[in-house]
């Protein structure tokens, strides 16, 4: 059937954008499980950090819990890969650090499985023999599935393996540190290639805070290593060029993350407040690799004997996707930071901001401006709640970073861009501290514009849930898959215990899996960038039965052109470009002969796109 489109005068009509309450106080740096002075915004001291955890469940919800622990402190900052949709079969694979024992001397890997209809039982004890944490899941093998956890900072990385998925026996082996380390802590794994049988790890050398030594002048070193046959053999741990101490005087646990890869392309990107925010690419499979310098920290090397200015920084939480065209997409959470004379780093909790940024743009400037990253389009997350600035210092929990944190990117086979993150909200625990929930934003245009923020976690069954460390699937379908741990109190027990803000009970903590439906971005505006930029309405009549209309505005004259896909990405409908000039136009689409459903409708001129949902009845 014939498929009409026309081009007419018509009313402007614009997009929704969102207007940010620039009300900021300070935020956090974090030595990893070393002690650290805290401060609130205004430069009073409030405590001292150090770690000491635990969690575990509660009424069951609508959606799945996999499992339940009294250990609470899933990362010190990024979330490693906790969640994995096999796109072959619909199945899911999904672990978290785990402990039932009070005193977390069980403490290890607990893994579940979804066989496509329904998850396992939650599990009762870790998969490894021996105490185990901050583990990193991926597929392995035709069929299989791997792990790698760690021990303590003078022992081997524990790899778990099963040519299985969802059952069978794990085999144990270790992954030794390099020659004058004492051992591994905080790995993060991918795989890749032909069944899998790839395996890319980057783990820190163990710091002296934690037991280990300083190593190639390092006092933690971020330090990559591969194997090309399952396992078998390694090719030894690698200390990269650009990541040496010519270019740092040390790493922090957990402030580092992989994007999937695409075919031979592997990016990990590490970064927090006192060192660059970087990215480490690698076209050829990890044979050589390429840094590109995101936001290059004025205080990389600062060690005292001077006090710093107030900076805003990266907050060591980052996420990092790679689109079809081999393009690096990164967000991380943004916070504030100073130190004093004598070497010691403070923070400032009330700060929020997930800044992102892509290949094609430019490096930040060392003294990051947060109003200037709006304007440019990069920050795209924020506090959703404003009333939130108008709270006590004393009703924030601490978890040492932005309180828009643990940002998750992921772009699905459309190349449509889906980042989840947690925020801090008003709404009160029984200790009277602000709870955090997740939200998360879309982008149908490679990162030119987001969505509103949608809410993951407002189902009331949540409202008086602390929801934190997300980690989304990086596969999808119709939906996104998103792990992330919940309990009744704010905070973590791991760091309340020690003195910091939050719970300080040992209480259940659900690692639960949501399943969110992506038709909840497709209603939403689009927030514009501050350039001039196409504008396109919702249609109207909708939901459609044979014609409907777009009222698009044209910044410019260009080539305009119009794509419907379904919510899989498939084409159904296409026009041929139009030349247009600058102004309102209407754009009209016979649906008379689509299949009922939900679709997407591109709307694209020169390059730029903006997508609208249309239901067709």
């Amino acid at each position: 059937m014939k498929r009409i489109l026309s081009f007419v005068t018509a009313t402007f009509l614009t997009v929704s954008m969102f207007a940010q309450v620039t009300s900021h106080l300070n935020s956090p740096n974090r030595d990893v499980k070393s002690a650290q002075t805290m401060v609130q915004g205004d430069g009073t001291l409030v405590g001292q950090q150090n770690p000491n955890p635990t969690v575990s469940t509660k009424a069951t919800l609508d959606d799945p819990v996999t499992m339940v622990t009294v250990y609470d402190l899933q990362s010190n900052s990024s979330v490693e890969n906790r969640l994995f949709l096999y796109p072959g079969d619909g199945t899911l694979g999904a672990i978290a650090t785990m402990a039932h024992d009070n005193t977390f001397s069980d403490r290890g890997t607990g893994y579940n499985y979804f066989d496509g209809s329904n998850w396992g039982t939650q599990p009762s004890a870790r998969i490894e023999s021996v105490r185990t944490g901050w583990p990193s899941y991926a597929p392995w093998g035709p069929n299989g599935e791997i792990v790698v956890a760690h021990q303590s900072g003078t022992t081997p990385l524990i790899i778990s393996t099963r040519a299985t998925k969802g059952t069978g026996a794990w085999t144990q082996t270790e992954l030794y540190p390099p020659a004058g380390a004492s051992g591994m802590l905080w790995p993060r794994m991918v795989t890749n290639g032909t069944d899998h049988m790839n395996i890319h790890i980057i783990s820190m050398t163990a710091p002296t805070g934690n037991g280990g030594t300083v190593w190639n002048d390092l006092d933690g070193a971020l330090v990559y290593n591969r194997s090309l046959d399952g396992g078998a053999n390694w090719d030894g741990w690698q200390l990269l060029d650009g990541m040496t101490s010519s270019d740092f005087l040390a790493f922090s646990g957990d402030s580092y993350s992989w994007a999937e890869p695409q075919g031979d392309i592997l990016c990990f990107t590490s970064g927090d407040n006192w060192y660059d925010q970087f990215i480490m690419k690698s076209t050829d499979n990890g044979d050589t690799w390429t840094k590109t310098t995101v936001w290059p920290c004025p205080f990389t090397f600062w060690a005292g004997g001077d006090t710093t200015s107030n900076f805003y920084c990266a907050d060591g939480t980052n996420t990092l996707a790679i689109d079809g065209s081999g393009k690096v997409h990164l967000a991380f959470g943004m916070q504030r930071a100073n130190g004093d004379e004598t070497g010691a780093k403070f923070w400032f909790p009330f700060t929020d901001g997930v800044v992102y940024w892509n290949e094609d743009m430019p490096a930040f400037p060392e003294f990051m401006d947060w109003d200037q990253l709006y304007a440019d389009g990069n920050m795209i997350g924020w506090v959703q709640d404003t009333m939130v600035w108008y709270a006590a210092t004393t009703d924030l929990a601490y978890y040492y970073n932005s309180m828009t944190s643990h940002p998750n990117l992921v772009i699905d086979d459309a190349g449509d861009m889906y980042c989840v993150w947690d925020e801090v909200t008003t709404l009160m625990d029984v200790n009277n501290y602000m709870l955090r929930h997740l939200y998360a934003r879309a982008s149908f245009d490679n990162g030119e514009t987001w969505t509103d923020a949608q809410g993951l976690t407002d189902d009331f069954l949540y409202t008086w849930s602390e929801c934190v460390f997300p980690f989304v699937a990086k596969n999808s379908n119709d939906n996104l898959y998103i792990i992330m741990q919940e309990d009744p109190e704010a905070g973590l027990q791991f760091y309340g215990s020690s003195g910091a803000q939050g719970q300080v009970a040992i209480t259940q903590n659900n690692q639960t899996v949501l399943t969110r439906n992506k038709s909840i971005f497709f209603t939403s505006g689009i927030t514009e960038s501050s350039k001039p930029a196409l504008t396109v309405s919702q249609n109207y009549p909708n939901p459609v039965r044979d014609y409907t209309n777009f009222q698009v505005n044209a910044p410019r004259a260009g080539l305009l052109n119009v794509q419907v896909v379904t919510v899989l990405g498939r084409t159904v409908w296409s026009s041929s470009p139009v030349q247009i000039d600058s102004g309102n136009h209407t754009v009209r689409v016979d649906a008379g002969n689509f299949t009922s459903g939900i679709y997407l409708c591109k709307v694209t001129l020169d390059g730029e796109t903006v997508t609208r949902k249309m239901i067709v009845e």
